[in-house]
């Protein structure tokens, strides 16, 4: 099969003479088969010589390929010319929303300098972040070895006493991989290098395999164990005359060179080089397009982002301890629970668990939590005594079968004396977390560590982070597991203080944070984060990554994700969030994160989300915008009434405002007479039953495209816009429509980006 490159490019003469089959652009328009992306990082200062090697390689295979070139724009190629440069190759600007099969980084002259002394270190490191993200196989090649093993694994590299340049002999340390398939027990490889990287280092890292050394040039191969990144020490592209090359620069440069090990015969640098690594360099390209490229890439090469948002936590970044917070469905019944078991257990690095209380088994049952809030409410004793023996006969039926030693009557005696007690409210309703994380802990066989007396609050409940530090973080340091209840803390006297509801998501969280986890593991009964109301859309997409800020924007527009409230914590760091399925592990989930500049989603936007019931005043007065005095006046009088401005709108006389509506309905009189009054405007209207729509993506103020494709879909339903306004952040698009288009409006807008 062919491999297709750019028309004319200087490479395709060279092979063609060779009968490597080459296709043009051109050509390949025709075919009907998705071919191999492949991207080359030329830092060769010989790019031709280069792109012409690599080139050969990649074409002598069955699989069809298709090549680009990348150059970095920090530095200028100054052995090739500037023609051939903008015509044949690309920045990483311009490819870097896209996804490729396979990548390749060249070696580089610039050995001797420190990496982070290289003119284009910080690009290049960006880059190498980048193709985690966008290629599914890296690799590396000589000096471009030693730096992604820097980068990726902070392995040094070290000068050698002298430049090693020649053909050396090399053999398998590892038999059984496909790398090396079709090998001989010994084979030959060129080198040409000053500085090297020493096995030992290597060995130690636990996520590197070595394949293949020389008893004289070191080590030749390793790679990722996933087989994501490969580093090749050697230049086994070289020509049969590029070794020479660089020998006779070096002696007219006045180096004194020696002459290049196994090169010549006898040493003889008159004679011509005799060849011996053509056949297992073929190879070698051969087996990587084949086994690491071809074979385990996806068809649709866009889901390479959702590959990697699965082995994120597993493969790509080390992940030494996780926090895993179970809510309520997940831990509803005993089955639920040795689901959760199973999940704890599955992984080392699970080391510190938060639970919340049972939640609904069904659809017409209650939760734990809001029978205990019914009891401690009750006035009746023997009202609440009655609620009280259901959720103590739905624990003891739990125990039981699970088999766990927990003396349920004793705990719900306790409770028992608690109740008309109303300094005991939030103790009473915090129980349904205490039994879970007591079971829990005695079914894992981790240590119990209760909220109470390790996180800290002030005197007005609101949350110490220096003190939780330093007791439960001191705590947690000590343990090498341990099941923590959600949803309360300890006020300075003691007592017991429940958070808001999803108050475990705040415990979560506050364990995240105290134990600077490497990721919180939040476990409910979706797999994620859905791309709009399920209620609304039929099986809408899941979001594979979200940031923090689109979470927000979601949230504050009603969408049913995580407040932000529950989780600052972990956004106060920066630790990532991950949203799992307890009923579906395997499931990618979704990746909450600060910045998600390396997780290009095949989604143009994250999500819609919206509220019904909203009214818009839109007060008018000539050169408004030039009247601050005025403005800050009405939102004074607003505040004066209690009314929450959800959203404003200036425009040059005018002034809209979106607030609740029953809010504004129960004071629409007296508000407009305020404001008549006070501002003297030219009018005053309200419009009811307006419903707000917020698209939330990180594209919005890139793509101008987003907002065409939102517009037109709802052009097509013949659905009038009241209003549209971009958020300050950029990357909320908000529309507010009749409240009776509300449902037709999200179906409209998800459609158009659901098509994929």
């Amino acid at each position: 099969m062919p491999i297709k490159v750019p028309n004319n490019l200087p490479a395709i003469e060279t092979l063609t003479e060779e009968n490597v089959f080459v296709m043009t652009d051109t050509r390949a328009m025709t075919q009907d088969i998705r071919p191999l992306q492949i991207l080359i990082l030329n830092l060769m200062p010989t790019k031709i010589d280069t792109e012409t090697q690599l080139t050969r390689l990649l074409g002598n295979t069955p699989l069809q390929v298709e090549l680009e070139l990348l150059q970095t724009s920090t530095h200028k190629a100054t052995n090739t010319s500037e023609e051939h440069m903008i015509a044949f190759y690309k920045t990483f600007d311009q490819i870097k929303h896209k996804f490729y099969d396979g990548f390749i980084i060249t070696g580089a002259p610039v050995e001797l300098l420190e990496f982070e002394e290289v003119e284009y270190w910080d690009e290049l490191c960006e880059i190498m972040e980048w193709s985690k993200r966008h290629v599914h196989s890296t690799f590396h090649i000589c000096w471009g070895a030693q730096a992604g093993l820097y980068y990726h694994y902070g392995i040094q590299k070290h000068v050698l006493p002298k430049k090693l340049s020649g053909v050396y002999k090399h053999t398998l340390t590892y038999k059984k991989g496909m790398l090396f398939r079709g090998f001989d027990d010994e084979f030959y490889v060129p080198h040409s290098r000053n500085t090297t990287v020493y096995q030992e280092d290597i060995e130690a890292e636990p996520e590197l395999k070595i394949i293949s050394t020389s008893e004289e040039a070191g080590v030749y191969v390793c790679k990722s164990v996933d087989d994501r990144q490969i580093f090749v020490m050697g230049h086994s592209e070289y020509d049969w005359n590029t070794l020479e090359k660089e020998y006779v620069r070096d002696k007219n440069a006045g180096l004194n060179p020696e002459i290049p090990c196994n090169y010549y015969p006898n040493d003889d640098d008159t004679k011509p080089p005799v060849v011996k690594w053509r056949s297992c360099a073929n190879l070698l390209y051969s087996n990587w397009l084949n086994y690491f490229v071809y074979q385990t890439t996806q068809y649709d090469i866009t889901q390479i982002i959702d590959e990697n948002v699965r082995n994120m936590f597993n493969q790509d970044t080390k992940v030494d301890l996780k926090v895993a917070k179970f809510g309520g469905t997940s831990l509803a019944d005993a089955a639920q629970f040795r689901k959760c078991r199973d999940i704890i257990q599955s992984e080392t690095e699970r080391r510190f668990v938060v639970v919340s209380a049972p939640g609904k088994r069904s659809g017409d049952d209650v939760k734990v939590t809001d029978m205990l809030i019914a009891c401690a409410d009750k006035k009746d004793r023997n009202e609440a005594l009655e609620i009280l023996s259901k959720i103590q006969s739905r624990y003891k039926v739990m125990v039981r079968s699970l088999g766990v030693k927990l003396d349920v009557d004793e705990e719900f005696k306790k409770i028992s004396d608690s109740l008309g007690n109303p300094s005991m409210r939030d103790y009473i309703i915090s129980r349904g977390e205490y039994l879970n994380a007591l079971i829990m802990a005695e079914l894992t066989g981790m240590e119990f560590v209760d909220a109470q007396g390790n996180i800290i609050l002030d005197e007005n409940g609101q949350y110490n982070e220096e003190k939780t530090r330093a007791v439960l973080g001191g705590k947690l340091e000590k343990l090498s597991g341990a099941v923590i209840p959600g949803f309360y803390g300890t006020m300075p006297d003691g007592s017991i203080r429940t958070f808001s509801r999803g108050g475990s998501d705040i415990t979560g969280a506050i364990v995240s944070a105290v134990t600077n986890a490497d990721v919180y593991e939040n476990w409910t009964d979706v797999s994620g984060f859905l791309m709009a109301d399920p209620h609304i859309v039929d099986n809408p997409m899941p979001v594979p990554v979200i940031t923090y800020k689109e979470l927000r924007e979601l949230s504050y527009m009603g969408a049913a994700v995580l407040h932000e409230e529950t989780i600052f914590p972990v956004v106060k760091k920066g630790i990532p969030i991950h949203i799992r399925n307890t009923n579906s592990p395997e499931d990618s989930g979704t990746l909450i994160v600060k910045n998600a500049d390396y997780y290009q989603s095949k989604l143009e936007i994250t999500g819609i989300s919206g509220k019904k019931a909203n009214t818009t005043v839109v007060i008018e007065k000539e050169r408004l915008s030039e009247l601050p005095e005025a403005r800050a006046e009405i939102l004074k009088i607003f505040g004066e009434y209690d009314i929450t401005i959800k959203n404003l709108l200036a425009g040059i006389d005018s002034l809209t405002i979106v607030a609740p509506e029953d809010q504004l309905k129960a004071c629409e009189g007296e508000l407009e007479e305020e404001l008549r009054e006070r501002i003297q405007p030219n009018s005053v209207s309200f419009n009811h039953n307006i419903a707000m729509i917020a698209i939330v993506g990180r594209e919005l103020s890139t793509s101008p495209a987003i907002a065409v494709k939102v517009l037109g879909a709802l052009a097509n339903r013949k659905i009038n816009i009241r209003l549209i306004d971009h958020g300050a952040a950029r990357i909320t698009m908000l529309l507010g429509v009749e409240g009776n288009d509300y449902v037709s409006a999200i179906q409209a807008i998800y459609n158009e980006f659901a098509r994929l």
